[in-house]
């Protein structure tokens, strides 16, 4: 039986116990392998793991930086392209825009300073004006102009086509929105000059 004491064979004699030495580099069951730490081999691995460690850190670190380096280019490159882009868009409108915007304006400032001076303040007015402003004046204005005392209104092509000049007897007004647009508009090519310049040096580098 299973765990018995050993049992006679068919001959009458005992069986005896055999016992199977381990294999080569196998590990009796419980027993944990040995490491000698203190060995060169040892030593010599883990430094030669260590260095190889550091060296795939310091190539990671170097593909971040030089990620990071290039998305901070493209982002300065894509700042300075829309701020010239943005510039010149501005210029455009404001080029078409204001003149129109101005000529209403200075329409406003005549009737103001005609209802002011000359109907309140029963001054004497000469208006001066480009042709083509007086133009823009509705019947009405116009109307209004030639019927109120005391204002006189020249039509001179020698104003810009937005400027008004008045006099009255304790002061004058002399408006040039014309004037304003102009220094604007240079302003804002001046702007997307240092932009394009900028842009330029930056493709350079």
């Amino acid at each position: 039986m299973a765990g018995g004491a050993p049992q006679p064979n068919g001959n009458g004699a005992e069986a005896k116990a055999v016992r199977i030495p381990s294999l080569p580099g196998r590990q009796q069951f419980g027993r944990e392998p040995q490491v000698d730490t203190e060995c060169d081999a040892y030593k010599a691995g883990c430094a030669a793991a260590s260095a190889e460690l550091r060296g795939e850190m310091a190539q990671q670190e170097a593909r971040h930086e030089e990620f990071v380096k290039s998305v901070g280019d493209m982002l300065a490159e894509m700042d300075a392209r829309y701020r010239q882009e943005a510039l010149s868009l501005i210029e455009r409108l404001f080029s078409a825009v204001a003149p129109s915007l101005a000529v209403k304006s200075s329409r406003a400032d005549i009737m103001q300073i005609v209802e002011q001076h000359a109907v309140h303040g029963h001054s004497e007015l000469s208006l001066r004006a480009h042709p083509s402003l007086i133009a823009h004046l509705s019947e009405a204005e116009q109307k209004n102009l030639k019927e109120t005392p005391l204002v006189t209104l020249k039509a001179d092509e020698s104003c810009a086509p937005a400027t008004v000049d008045a006099q009255w007897s304790k002061g004058g007004l002399y408006h040039d929105p014309d004037g304003l647009i102009e220094n604007v508009l240079k302003a804002l090519r001046e702007e997307t000059g240092a932009a394009e310049e900028a842009s330029a040096a930056e493709g350079d580098e």
